[in-house]
């Protein structure tokens, strides 16, 4: 029993592995994954209990397959939203306001040192900046925006929350 479960899932791994590639090579944009979700197919594949009850195997492989990528699809949507992370308060486009007065009388002359700091910057990462942590936008929407990568949007943020640090360290 066990031999011929591990012979019929040999068969059904050679002879379908080449057009699986190919189905997700015609899906998917980054060629690097094609090679893992291979192997999550298979690995969910080689799960099923009763593999003799499978009538065809490629259309079963082929299901699988697209539930891998269609969860492909939802993880790279999910990291399409992520956000350049800020651990500085001064840095976050939202100040809260303050019950203390002098907790928010510092709060605005941090955010007016955030301000000068971020006018001294060229017009594109400010924009990358302001767009995305005052508006909410996504670093998609910011690239296809302003004409620039993605990766672009990311570092021109970078730039502007490092020089932030840089010159709000500073004494006047």
């Amino acid at each position: 029993m066990i031999e011929s479960r591990e012979k019929f899932l040999g068969q059904v791994v050679d002879s379908h592995k080449k057009k699986l590639r190919r189905y997700f090579a015609a899906r998917l944009h980054n060629v690097s994954d094609i090679a893992d979700l291979a192997q999550e197919v298979f690995l969910r594949f080689i799960r099923v209990d009763r593999h003799e009850r499978i009538r065809n195997p490629e259309a079963y492989l082929f299901t699988i397959a697209s539930h891998v990528l269609a969860q492909y699809g939802l993880q790279a949507r999910e990291r399409e939203r992520e956000c350049v992370d800020i651990d500085d308060a001064a840095l976050d486009g939202s100040l809260a306001i303050e019950t203390d007065p002098g907790q928010r009388i510092d709060l605005e002359r941090r955010a007016t040192e955030m301000q000068r700091a971020i006018n001294q910057l060229p017009p594109t990462p400010q924009a990358c900046f302001l767009l995305h942590y005052r508006e909410g936008w996504t670093l998609d929407e910011i690239a296809t925006r302003l004409g620039v990568s993605r990766s672009m949007v990311k570092k021109h943020i970078a730039r502007v929350v490092l020089h932030c640090r840089e010159q709000m360290g500073k004494p006047e």
